[in-house]
């Protein structure tokens, strides 16, 4: 077998290969994404039409986070385990069995088993995600870290924020009674004549019908991203530690691991807060987008637009931020990146919402974020021991997704108790307070 040894000695970086990863793990997290999105205005069209009770896009989100919290140990040990190609693609073929169970489920109106299928999607992501990070340095070498590790976050972002926006684009435009798949232009009428009865059991656009038709799109996307996974070089895994039971209750260990390093531990503060704040602030979107809206069935896209953009200012962000550490990591980019967030909070407290100023801020918003994420992130993964580095991205997932689930709870607090414009405030200050602690970390590793 070959290792990440070789390729860099021999300057055969396979950069083929690395960008297959990328789109791989693109797909997967926009197919995620959009799945989670299309439920949350499904919820809010069967509250309006069909009396069900319950804000969805809660519980969803903490159905996202719940896997890495419980499961982060024996992912992290499976990572290391075996050989992380193998890892990815035994995933990539899960993916296509949940978004068929998904997809089942709403062709059948059955919301409680579509969630049911979500959940597993939620732990497919779980087990993937060590993978797919731990897998990038044995393709690219250290000293191309900076710039690989900054694309394959960019691209998992863009796909995440592109799974959500999409989403919540598509499922108004469906429900419209006289909207069809743009597929119906394209493809002959003849075969959308049994299409149309095969995936509009009621015989009209409903909510059902537009949560279910993307479903299944994005299960036929899955296939032949599935496939190319099978083209991905396996390298030996470092740690051939067998399996154990303590490995379902390891989190304290790992986390502990992590602490006692101060450089591991302080890019993990910045990791998780920006996970936080992003999941902070997209559910504040979710409650604007319904105040805007009344719960109208422009609800989504009112929502989508505000997600893009925040989207649209963290994928600029995302490049410009690479492209600044495409020669070695550079972590006064993440202080500035820091100081940004807190001045776009502070501007999005005092403008209106959906004007074209409180746009512009949540795109600065998107900027800064990225430029605060990117190099701590590189920064993490090359300070990690090769042998260790699985336990340490999965420790890291944890207290990433901790703090993700207490960004579900934190949010829906704020939204029972503060105003829309001040929980911009709220987020200023907790931006503020990290980013005085990598100013000091910043100047101490020079």
């Amino acid at each position: 077998m070959s290792n990440s040894i070789d390729y860099v000695n021999n300057s055969r970086i396979p950069w083929g290969a690395f960008t297959r990863l990328v789109i791989i793990q693109a797909q997967n997290a926009f197919n995620e994404k959009g799945a989670q999105f299309v439920l949350i205005p499904l919820g809010v069209w069967l509250a309006a039409n069909c009396g069900y009770q319950g804000d969805l896009e809660y519980p969803l989100g903490a159905i996202i986070v719940l896997p890495f919290v419980l499961f982060s140990p024996i992912v992290g040990w499976i990572s290391d385990h075996f050989a992380k190609a193998r890892v990815i693609q035994y995933m990539a073929l899960t993916q296509v069995i949940v978004l068929l169970g998904m997809f089942v489920s709403l062709y059948v109106h059955h919301l409680n088993m579509a969630i049911f299928w979500f959940t597993l999607f939620a732990i497919q992501a779980t087990v993937f995600s060590p993978a797919k990070k731990g897998i990038v340095k044995d393709l690219v070498g250290e000293k191309n870290m900076g710039f690989a590790s900054g694309i394959l976050e960019m691209a998992s972002i863009l796909s995440i924020l592109g799974g959500q926006i999409g989403a919540f684009f598509w499922f108004p435009y469906l429900l419209d009674a006289g909207s069809d798949s743009i597929w119906h232009e394209w493809l002959p009428q003849e075969f959308f004549a049994w299409f149309d009865a095969w995936v509009k059991p009621s015989g009209v656009n409903d909510g059902w019908y537009a949560a279910s038709f993307p479903c299944l799109v994005f299960l036929l996307a899955a296939i032949p991203v599935a496939i190319s996974s099978l083209f991905l070089p396996k390298f030996e895994p470092q740690n051939k530690s067998p399996f154990r039971w303590s490995l379902f209750y390891e989190h304290f260990t790992q986390l502990a691991k992590l602490w006692r390093h101060p450089v591991l531990r302080t890019c993990e503060v910045g990791i998780g807060y920006f996970w936080f704040f992003g999941g902070t602030i997209m559910l504040m979107t979710i409650q604007m987008a319904k105040e805007l809206s009344g719960g109208a069935n422009d609800f989504g896209t009112i929502g989508a637009m505000l997600m893009v953009w925040m989207s649209g200012g963290t994928v600029l962000g995302g490049v410009l931020a690479s492209l600044l550490c495409s020669k070695g990591v550079k972590l006064k980019v993440s202080v500035m990146g820091g100081i940004l967030m807190t001045l776009s909070c502070v501007l999005l407290s005092f403008v209106p919402m959906s004007s074209s100023g409180f746009y512009a801020c949540l795109m600065l918003a998107g900027v800064s974020a990225a430029f605060f994420l990117v190099p701590i992130n590189a920064y993490f993964q090359n300070s990690a021991d090769n042998a260790e580095r699985g336990d340490m991205i999965a420790a890291g997932n944890l207290v990433d997704c901790v703090l993700g689930l207490l960004a579900v709870g934190f949010q829906y607090l704020m939204m029972l108790c503060i105003p829309s414009n001040l929980q911009f405030i709220v987020m200023a200050s907790l931006s503020l307070a990290v980013t005085s602690v990598f100013v000091k970390f910043a100047k101490s590793r020079g």
